[in-house]
């Protein structure tokens, strides 16, 4: 195709008084040039700028004018070319169209090879292919292939170095969360917190020193809590003995009242009755006194006989006294408690 050739013609713009035009837009300029409006003549300033702007609108106005005329040549020129270009412009395109399909087609012939060499070498180390998809369109380059359209031995060796380094990241994750795992069993942590931040990119050490400095702060609050459950189950205890205590003082009385009996006289002392062991083992106690025999009696060894005796309100202690006292016992009362 021949160079179009176009020939362009120099545009005049006549201002006819030019002079004239510039001396009054200066001399009203000038009028104003160090005027301050003020509030009482506010209105009057109003209706000046109303004017100026309308001067100068004016002049705008002829400027857009002028220039539409002046690139009216132009647009019709742009018009044209546009319109000549068209069937030029529609053939580039179905080829444009055509060249992107062969080349996408292309594309997806060497994603296939791609997607093979990494799942046969992710398979052989044991590992997802899928987490290499993403990678695909790295090796994706005519470069990285033969005339046979096959990977060079270069990019299979590389292919080869991401998957071992996945492989070892792995690993190095499984023994990570091994040693996690471990700690949080000995410091009695859950380890789930922990694993999810080796996941987010921190570091073991740093994970580590957090886990000690958990179960450190775990084991002072459980300390604490322990401290505080034995202090008042102490002060409980405590209570509850001297509420006993004081049951049991106010259960004495009541039994030493009922022996119609002053607290000086819960002891009194007669002449004791020699018990043998054999009659205590019988269950019963065989009493003599015979008072011509009371001195021989009080240089004999004494023993002391403790019996519990269980009563209700049907069975009174209070004739038990009598029997006590005509048979030479010493009693004294020593504990009263409810049975449970």
């Amino acid at each position: 195709m021949n160079e179009i050739v176009v020939t362009v013609q120099d545009a005049i713009i006549s201002i006819e008084e030019r002079e004239k035009v510039e001396q009054q837009v200066n001399e009203i300029a000038k009028k104003f040039k160090n005027y301050l409006p003020s509030a009482d003549t506010l209105p009057a300033d109003r209706a000046t700028r109303a004017e100026l702007r309308k001067v100068t609108k004016g002049l705008d106005d002829k400027r857009k004018e002028i220039k539409k005329d002046f690139n009216k040549p132009l647009s019709e020129f742009e018009a044209w070319v546009k319109k000549a270009s068209k069937p030029l412009i529609d053939a580039i395109d179905a080829i444009d169209k055509g060249i992107k399909e062969i080349e996408e087609n292309e594309r997806q012939i060497r994603i296939s090879v791609i997607d093979v060499a990494f799942k046969e070498k992710a398979k052989l180390a044991g590992l997802d292919y899928r987490l290499f998809v993403e990678k695909y369109d790295n090796y994706n380059k005519t470069t990285n292939f033969n005339q046979h359209k096959q990977l060079k031995k270069g990019v299979l060796d590389d292919i080869e170095t991401v998957i071992d380094y996945e492989l070892q990241k792995q690993q190095g994750r499984k023994n990570d969360i091994s040693s996690i795992s471990e700690i949080a069993l000995e410091r009695s942590l859950t380890a789930e917190p922990y694993i999810r931040e080796l996941d987010n990119g921190k570091g073991l050490n740093e994970i580590l020193q957090d886990m000690l400095r958990d179960a450190k702060a775990q084991d002072e609050a459980r300390a604490k809590r322990e401290a505080e459950q034995a202090k008042r189950e102490a002060e409980q205890a405590k209570r509850d003995a001297e509420m006993a205590q004081r049951a049991a003082n106010f259960q004495t009385q009541q039994l030493e009242t009922s022996f119609n009996v002053s607290a000086e006289a819960t002891e009194t002392t007669h002449a004791h009755t020699n018990v043998t062991d054999e009659q205590i083992d019988q269950g019963h106690v065989k009493t003599s006194p015979e008072p011509s025999r009371e001195p021989e009696q009080a240089n004999k060894p004494l023993k002391r006989l403790t019996l519990e005796i269980i009563i209700d309100e049907s069975n009174p202690l209070t004739p038990f006294r009598p029997f006590l006292d005509e048979n030479g016992y010493t009693y004294k009362i020593i504990g009263y408690e409810e049975i449970k």
